[in-house]
């Protein structure tokens, strides 16, 4: 690795940026990571420092601001964002998971749908799917839509509806079109939470670039006005849960083949810089709480670890027990569970 902070082990050629600790949560469990509280976002390593993992709030601007700190003391030579999104078609259902093919800006107030950089992927997306239909999981390639919001489908997201498969989520916008200007290769992996026919509840809504809170005492609150939409909350928390779980399984598969292409990016001239040698766990617009403290790697007593990085050398996917390669067949049990 190219840098070093003393004590701590370099930063990783990987890195994998999520907004949300529900996101990923399940695989730092799986991979048993351990915190970084030297790079400024809550961050987490496994593979010895070769990937991280990092938070950065919802929405585009906390996106950016946290890859952009991120960039300058990890450089990595692979971007991944990972985390949920909605359908906007029929098709996909909750825990269905969709690789980014294109990337597209959505604006919900003039319906102004624009087409956004395209950085290369670190493999063939028909590859990374088949990897991933041979671990029993539903994949396919699809239309990734950052919006500023989250948005109302029925009433503000028909213009979408030409799209391959598109997805709605917050964030890939700005991480795509930041790899595509560091020219990093980059892979878009979104899980579905809500089909095309359900609706995210209204506390919610104001996420995006604001910044705003969404978190427990938010949707606490606007249960609170209504106690009959408590059946809306616990339907999109299960769902949740089980997005979270496909995604670890997911990194689990995929993550041979992330490394391997980390592996043959690093051969390739970079840029040298320093870390920060001060630590300062900065939690990126999150609060303490569903920072740093979110993932304890002493609890992290989970059956399937990552498998090792395998250099050069491509490694056949995973198959669970009891999934026999047919995708779409394997119940994940969500390490929370556990």
């Amino acid at each position: 690795m190219k840098h070093n902070t003393g004590s701590e082990t370099p930063a990783g050629r990987i890195l994998i940026m999520a907004a949300l600790p529900r996101e990923v949560r399940p695989f730092l469990r799986r991979v048993k990571a351990r915190a970084r509280r030297d790079l400024g976002p809550p961050a987490w390593e496994w593979e010895a420092g070769v990937a991280v993992v990092a938070l950065s709030g919802m929405g585009e601007a906390l996106a950016r601001r946290a890859g952009e700190t991120l960039m300058g003391r990890c450089r990595p030579e692979l971007l991944v964002s990972v985390g949920f999104g909605g359908a906007l078609t029929p098709g996909l259902a909750a825990g269905d998971l969709v690789l980014g093919e294109t990337f597209w800006r959505y604006n919900p107030d003039t319906r102004e749908l624009q087409a956004g950089p395209q950085p290369a992927s670190p493999w063939p997306l028909p590859f990374l799917c088949a990897a991933l239909h041979q671990a029993g999981l539903a994949a396919v390639t699809g239309s990734v839509v950052t919006t500023s919001r989250i948005i109302h489908k029925e009433r503000q997201g028909k213009p979408l509806a030409g799209l391959p498969r598109p997805v709605l989520d917050l964030e890939t916008g700005a991480l795509a079109e930041m790899a595509a200007a560091r020219g990093l290769a980059f892979l878009s992996l979104r899980a579905i939470t809500d089909a095309a026919a359900d609706e995210i509840p209204g506390f919610l809504h104001a996420a995006g670039d604001q910044g705003a809170a969404v978190g427990v005492r938010a949707a606490l609150r606007w249960l609170a006005a209504d106690v009959r939409r408590l059946p809306d909350l616990l339907y999109l928390w299960r769902r949740s849960r089980r997005a979270a779980g496909k995604l670890a399984m997911a990194l689990t598969v995929l993550g041979p083949l992330l490394l391997a292409a980390g592996g043959e990016l690093e051969s390739q001239p970079a840029q040298e810089g320093e870390v920060d040698k001060d630590p300062h766990p900065a939690q990126a617009g999150l609060p303490d709480e569903e920072g740093h403290g979110q993932v304890k790697t002493q609890d992290a007593q989970v059956k399937s670890g990552a498998q090792e990085g395998l250099g050069r050398k491509l490694p056949p996917a995973p198959i669970p027990p009891g999934g026999r390669g047919r995708p779409g067949n394997y119940q994940l049990q969500d390490p929370d569970e556990s």
